[in-house]
């Protein structure tokens, strides 16, 4: 396979670019209308990084798979340890189908285990679907993660659903919010007492980043509005195969050391409420799959957009309508 083959689909509403070569990585989701890019473009050049290469090494934007961990860990009972965001991400990717659907797969390196993502297109969705197979004859631990890195900028509004009133602090930079803690949402108290609204992205600053895990509930979806252009996307799952919801909020604190920073917003439906493997199993919320049993699941990127711009009120009540259409 070429290093540089992308794989394309498009619509009257999306234009989507896949790399299988770097991780399967959907490096463009487009709006075929208006051209607006709704992922973050790499701050580095693609290359292949190395077995156990931590993620800030890579382009540092686009769409990737995170599995079987987001966070490094080391080994626990009979299994190996994790590298930094996982195996897939930089994995060359095989290809079964470049038509509808692009079918593409690839092997962990620390786990017998095999992803492969159907793409493929729906009006104006991006529909995902997902088989995990266990290639083995014993139990393999995981958890999965989304990992779209959304292109943002100030003035930007996160969404979420309305039965979403804490998130809980995996990770803040210079300790604005206390780890583990519990913190409101979307209005949140700092560390020193200053009342912050979370869903309203601000400037890059180079020093906030936040990683933040809410619980799915009965709705499974999270929404970024974009202000200036009056669009938005909206993700979609099923809260009872991803009863989580990650939250990477960053304006150019990561990574710590280097030039290249991210100003970004990440929404990653994801099947644990941490990034590590090794804490999942402690929390009870890690999987485990069967010998030579797989595991699907499916994830919806749609767009929302109208012949003039959206309001904030107009894209909040689309995306609460198409929420409700997907639960009924």
């Amino acid at each position: 396979m070429n290093s540089e083959e992308t794989l394309t689909l498009q619509s009257e509403f999306l234009q989507i670019r896949i790399l299988p070569a770097f991780g399967g990585k959907i490096s463009s989701l487009r709006s075929a209308r208006r051209g607006e890019e709704f992922l973050l473009a790499p701050l580095r050049r693609y290359c292949q990084v190395s077995r156990t290469a931590g993620f800030h090494e890579g382009d540092l934007g686009g769409f990737d798979e995170c599995l079987p961990s987001v966070a490094a860990c080391e080994s626990t009972a009979d299994e190996p340890p994790v590298p930094d965001h996982g195996d897939l991400w930089r994995s060359k990717w095989h290809i079964d189908s470049c038509d509808r659907p692009i079918t593409i797969y690839a092997d962990s390196l620390s786990r017998p285990l095999r992803l492969t993502r159907h793409a493929w297109l729906d009006g104006p969705s991006l529909v995902l679907d997902y088989d995990l197979l266990n290639l083995s004859d014993s139990p393999a631990t995981w958890l999965w993660s989304a990992h779209p890195l959304l292109r943002i900028e100030a003035g930007d509004r996160i969404l979420l659903p309305d039965e979403i009133k804490e998130v809980v602090v995996e990770y803040s930079a210079a300790g604005v919010f206390e780890k583990n803690s519990a913190i409101g949402w979307p209005r949140a108290q700092s560390a020193l007492g200053t009342t912050i609204d979370l869903s309203i992205v601000g400037k890059r600053d180079g020093v906030t980043a936040h990683k933040l895990f809410a619980r799915a509930g009965r709705s499974g979806w999270a929404g970024i509005y974009r202000k200036r252009t009056g669009t938005g996307l909206m993700l979609c799952f099923d809260p009872s195969a991803l009863p989580f919801l990650g939250l990477w909020i960053c304006s150019g604190a990561w990574p710590e050391t280097g030039a290249k920073k991210q100003y970004t917003v990440a929404l990653e439906p994801t099947t644990s409420n941490v990034d590590s493997l090794v804490s999942a199993e402690q929390n009870g919320t890690a999987r485990s799959l069967g010998a030579r049993r797989r595991c699907q699941w499916r994830l919806e990127l749609r767009l929302l957009e109208a012949s003039s711009p959206l309001s904030f009120e107009a894209f909040r009540a689309k995306a609460i309508a198409g929420a409700l259409c997907q639960l009924s």
